[in-house]
């Protein structure tokens, strides 16, 4: 999958532009050395649904997700220039680095594929906007390790 995956302090940038047209995509997109989303997806629903997923609400953002896929942070834009050696990144929550030494990466991945199953099934029961913001919600980042509002 990614030739870099598992190597320490090493990591990919993948752009997910929102440009409004694939010219302007194309003139951003010639000055970055990175990977990035097609311009037709990123425009579309895929692009929409990772807006969503990251609860973007500016741009730029920069969004820093581990090895499984779970968000380290969704604040990393503001990060940067306040650790601009970079000593404290990834920028992980104390209760994460804990998770993440003591258990498994396997064990990490079987319980968030059980956990992601679950509240699916919750929201298509009850509704999106009751789970959205709600008990779930804080539940299940908690259990992702963003623990006091730290991502």
């Amino acid at each position: 999958m990614n030739a870099r995956r598992g190597k320490k302090d090493e990591f990919e940038i993948v752009w997910v532009s929102r440009c409004r047209s694939v010219d302007d995509f194309g003139q951003y997109f010639t000055h970055m050395k990175w990977l990035a989303l097609p311009p037709q997806e990123a425009m579309g629903q895929r692009g929409q649904y990772l807006g969503e997923k990251y609860k973007v609400k500016s741009i730029p953002t920069l969004v820093l997700l581990d090895e499984i896929g779970n968000v380290i942070t969704t604040d990393a834009r503001n990060k940067i220039p306040m650790d601009k050696a970079g000593i404290g990144f990834p920028w992980r929550s104390p209760m994460s680095i804990l998770i993440s030494t003591l258990l498994p990466r396997s064990l990490r991945l079987l319980v968030k594929s059980q956990l992601d199953g679950v509240f699916d099934a919750i929201r298509g029961t009850i509704g999106k906007k009751t789970v959205g913001g709600g008990f779930l919600s804080k539940f299940r980042e908690a259990l992702a390790g963003k623990v006091g509002g730290q991502r």
